[in-house]
C-alpha cells in the first residue's frame, strides 16, 4: 500500500502535483505563498514552473533524495535534512537562506550548469563538514560571498572578494592532483611554473569561475599536506593555472593566519577567468634564497642545460658575470634570465659563442632590487 505524505502549502492556481510512492512531480505551475511551506520526503521532478516561490521548502529523509526535471526549482528558504544527501540532476536556486542541518548537497561535477545558486542577498547557514555542498555552488548579483564548497566529509570553502558585482561566479573544491584531474580534459603539470615559484600543490585545488577582479582566501587542513609545500610557510602562496600561457603563476600572499596543520591565505587581486583552476605554491622570497656553488652540463638531456639562478625571479634588475680561473670575463649579461649554457659572449674571449672549456669558474651576481650581491663557482662539464 502506497505510503501517506501530508504536505502543507498553499497552490497557485492550474497546478497539477502527483504524489507517488518514491517521487514527487510537478507538472504545473507550484508556488509556495508567504508564509506557507512544503515538506518533500520523496525525490521531487520539477516539470513545471517552480520559481516564484515565497516560502519555505524542507527535504527530510533518513536516505537520499533527488531533485530532478526540465526546470530549475528557485526557493525563498530551503532547509535539507537528508541523512544521504541531496542530489540535484537539475539546479536549484535560492532567493533567502538556505539552512543545511543534515547531509550534502551534491551537484555533477562534470556539469557546471547544475548548481546551487545563491541569488542577490541570499545566504547560508549551518555549513559544516558534513552539512555543505559537494561539488559547485554558485551566485548572482552578489560581489563577495563565501562558497560552502568541500567533498565527503571535508568543508573547504573558498571566499571571493570582488571589486565589483558578479553576475554569476561558481566554485568548486577538489581532493585531487591536479596532475590528473578527474573530469579535466587536460592535467595541469605542476612542474611548468613560472621562475618565482618553487613547488605546486599536488593534493587539492578549486574551480573558480568569475569575470570581475578580485582576491580569494583558501583554507587549508592537516590533509593539505602544506609542509610539503612551503619550508617556511611565509612563502605560502594562492597559485593559478593561466589559461593562456598553460603554466602555473604566483598570485601572490596578502595575508595568512595559522601554520603547517590549518590557515587561511588571501590572494593579490587577479581576473579568476584567466585561471582554469587555482592552489597553493611555495614562492621564492628574500629569506628562502639560496645561493650556492652550481654544475652546468649542456648536453640537452635537460638536466643542468643551464646555470640558473633562482633569485634572479625576485630581481628582474641583475647583473650576471662569469670569470674563468685566470680572472678574465667570459661572460657577462644584464638582467640575467638563467640561459647560461657555457658559451662565451665577451670580446675578450677568443672562443666568443662557442662551449668553453671544462673547468671551474667563478660567477658573482649582483640582484639589485635585492641589494645583494653573491659570489660563488661552478663547474662547467660539456
Amino acid at each position: 500500500m502506497e505510503k501517506v505524505r501530508i504536505f502543507y502549502f498553499l497552490l497557485a492556481l492550474n497546478t497539477a502535483v502527483v504524489v507517488s510512492q518514491e517521487q514527487v512531480q510537478n507538472f504545473g505551475a507550484l508556488k509556495i505563498h508567504e508564509g506557507g511551506s512544503i515538506g518533500f520526503h520523496d525525490n521531487l521532478i520539477n516539470n513545471g514552473s517552480f520559481d516564484e516561490n515565497v516560502g519555505l521548502a524542507g527535504f527530510y529523509s533518513t536516505d537520499d533524495l533527488t531533485i530532478s526535471g526540465a526546470f530549475r526549482p528557485i526557493f525563498k528558504d530551503a532547509e535539507i535534512v537528508v541523512t544521504n544527501h541531496l542530489n540535484l540532476e537539475v539546479g536549484v536556486g535560492i532567493t533567502s537562506n538556505s539552512n543545511f542541518i543534515i547531509g550534502n548537497v551534491i551537484t555533477p561535477r562534470n556539469q557546471l550548469d547544475i548548481t546551487l545558486e545563491y541569488f542577490n542577498n541570499a545566504f547560508y547557514t549551518g555549513e559544516t563538514s558534513q552539512t555543505k555542498v559537494d561539488g559547485y555552488a554558485a551566485l548572482s548579483n552578489k560581489q563577495n560571498f563565501i562558497f560552502p564548497t568541500g567533498i565527503a566529509n571535508k568543508l573547504r570553502s573558498i571566499e571571493l572578494n570582488s571589486n565589483s558585482t558578479n553576475s554569476i561566479a561558481k566554485a568548486a573544491y577538489f581532493s585531487e592532483n591536479p596532475n590528473t584531474p578527474s573530469i579535466f580534459n587536460k592535467g595541469f603539470n605542476t612542474n611548468v611554473k613560472s621562475d618565482i615559484l618553487l613547488r605546486i600543490s599536488t593534493y587539492e585545488f578549486w574551480d573558480l569561475d568569475s569575470s570581475v577582479p578580485s582576491t580569494v582566501t583558501l583554507t587549508w587542513d592537516s590533509d593539505s599536506a602544506i609542509s610539503s609545500v612551503v619550508d617556511r610557510i611565509e612563502d605560502l602562496r594562492v597559485v593559478g593555472w593561466d589559461t593562456s600561457e598553460e603554466i602555473w603563476v604566483d598570485l601572490g600572499n596578502i595575508n595568512f593566519t595559522g601554520n603547517t596543520n590549518s590557515g587561511s591565505i588571501t590572494s593579490t587581486t587577479f581576473l579568476p577567468s584567466n585561471y582554469e583552476i587555482i592552489t597553493f605554491g611555495e614562492s621564492l622570497s628574500r629569506e628562502s634564497i639560496q645561493l650556492d656553488n652550481y654544475m652546468v652540463s649542456p648536453n640537452n638531456d635537460g638536466i643542468n642545460d643551464f646555470f640558473v639562478l633562482e633569485a634572479v625571479a625576485l630581481s628582474p634588475n641583475n647583473t650576471l658575470e662569469i670569470y674563468n680561473r685566470w680572472g678574465r670575463v667570459v661572460y657577462r649579461e644584464d638582467n640575467y634570465k638563467n640561459l647560461f649554457s657555457g658559451k662565451a659572449n665577451t670580446s675578450f674571449t677568443v672562443n666568443k659563442n662557442i662551449g668553453l672549456p671544462d673547468g671551474i669558474y667563478f660567477y658573482v651576481v649582483d640582484l639589485k632590487d635585492l641589494k645583494m650581491t653573491h659570489q660563488g663557482y661552478l663547474y662547467l662539464n660539456n
